[in-house]
């Protein structure tokens, strides 16, 4: 199939397409598979590549609304396991090009992972956009929009297309070149800087109401009790955008102050995940008070007070929160509460590991170490981080180990797996809960 037949195909139909009956998967199947398949992309993984290495990642195709943004991104085009761009998908009736909700939702998946651009497609329209800005509530479709095709342009102008988004490009590495003044102003207004420095204005937020509560309490306890509450709240944050847990449910708590909902959540959260990570002291002084400064802080975790999607956060945002409590902390001084440096972090700066660097040595470790051996000698093995600073290692080596295991069981025992697309799987909550209590994460 040619761009044109494509084209023509679409157009010869287009009222019905339009319909809002003609849902998302379909498009998919019918057009924006066949059409990145014509930039060069293996969007089916016909080559059989490596989970953990496939060219393009697939989610599921439904979703509750057209404008749901609790999955991430439908597609995810990658060199090797390093995101280059995403595709979010929109059946044609959403007016992708003047409806402002559609361009926010990719913007914020691209500017949450650090990506240059992004794209959204409705096949009707084509758009890509610079992801390296915040987006805010007030943002239009055409903020930070680079490009717009109408599909009726699709065939003269896909050459220029290609030139920006083929597989070609982004493995030559002329799509970096392409998109550099775009990695300029990434620098400039990163999310790291951005949710890290919103992170340090909630412990000192945080920091004053326990204080005001507890004048007594010592400098150590206070910095222990304000990282447990803020890791508590962004831990089940991320696994609402990851549908480990229902969207919004902290922020209903918030809406409605309904405090006894909160605290049983924690309660259940603690049983469900076994961290350690819910068992808070002070819940009167901090939750059950309506006017805490706690419900104003899980308020921000959502749009249009936050402007990430947490589905997308790479383990070294993960772990840059990490190194921020490791190196400063809230002290105490005439009672006003601030942060300052850690001695030991006066003269130092802490770094964690870019994942770019993290997956090319698990490539050359645990991918090696793994070959040939079953599940079960897999999942009975030991992998050690000995420099362990934000588990960032850990966290890329767990993921590395279930796209492993799906590969395996793709073999001959595909039925254990959740397909989630075309020739796209993932394992089941139930055996990585069950069978990963058997593999050893060392720090």
């Amino acid at each position: 199939m040619t761009v044109k037949d494509l084209v023509e195909k679409y157009d010869s139909e287009r009222k019905e397409y339009l319909k809002s009956s003609y849902n998302e998967t379909q498009l998919r199947a019918d057009f924006l598979d066949p059409f990145f398949e014509l930039l060069g992309w293996d969007i089916k993984n016909s080559c059989g590549k490596p989970t953990n290495e496939r060219e393009v990642l697939l989610e599921e195709g439904l979703k509750e609304s057209a404008y749901a943004n609790t999955k991430k991104p439908d597609y995810t085009f990658r060199l090797f396991s390093e995101r280059k761009f995403f595709l979010e998908a929109k059946k044609p009736s959403v007016k992708v090009e003047s409806d402002s909700a559609p361009a926010k939702q990719v913007r914020r998946y691209g500017f949450t992972a650090k990506l240059k651009i992004s794209v959204l497609s409705n096949f009707e329209y084509l758009a890509i956009y610079d992801c390296s800005k915040k987006v805010e509530k007030e943002d239009s479709a055409t903020k930070s929009r680079i490009n717009l095709y109408h599909y009726t342009e699709y065939e003269s102008a896909f050459e220029e297309i290609k030139n920006q988004l083929s597989h070609d490009v982004v493995y030559n590495g002329e799509f970096d070149e392409t998109w550099k003044d775009i990695e300029e102003h990434l620098k400039l207004s990163s999310v790291d800087t951005l949710f890290l420095s919103q992170i340090n204005d909630w412990r000192v937020l945080l920091g004053e109401e326990i204080y005001s509560h507890k004048p007594a309490i010592l400098m150590e306890d206070l910095n222990d009790i304000v990282q447990s509450y803020i890791n508590s709240v962004i831990f089940l944050r991320v696994c609402e955008d990851r549908n480990l847990e229902d969207y919004k449910t902290l922020l209903d708590f918030a809406d409605r102050r309904d405090y006894q909902a909160l605290i049983r959540k924690f309660k259940e959260a603690d049983k469900k995940y076994n961290a350690g990570l819910f068992r808070h002291p002070l819940t009167e002084e901090v939750i059950t008070n309506n006017s805490s400064s706690f419900w104003a802080i899980i308020e921000q975790l959502y749009f249009p007070e936050s402007c990430y999607s947490f589905s997308v956060f790479s383990s070294d945002v993960l772990g840059n929160i990490y190194e921020v409590f490791l190196g400063e902390q809230l002290v105490i001084d005439n009672g006003k509460i601030f942060l300052k440096k850690k001695p030991e972090n006066v003269d130092r700066d802490v770094v964690t590991t870019p994942v770019f660097i993290i997956k090319d040595i698990l490539r050359q470790t645990v991918v090696k170490y793994c070959k040939g051996k079953t599940d079960k000698e897999i999942l009975g093995s030991s992998f050690a981080d000995i420099s362990c600073g934000s588990g960032a290692f850990l966290l890329e080596v767990y993921q590395l180990l279930q796209d492993i295991l799906v590969d395996y069981y793709l073999k001959d025992t595909t039925k254990i797996l959740i397909q989630t697309s075309v020739n796209t799987f993932r394992l089941p909550f139930e055996i990585k809960k069950t069978n990963f209590r058997k593999l050893h994460l060392w720090d």
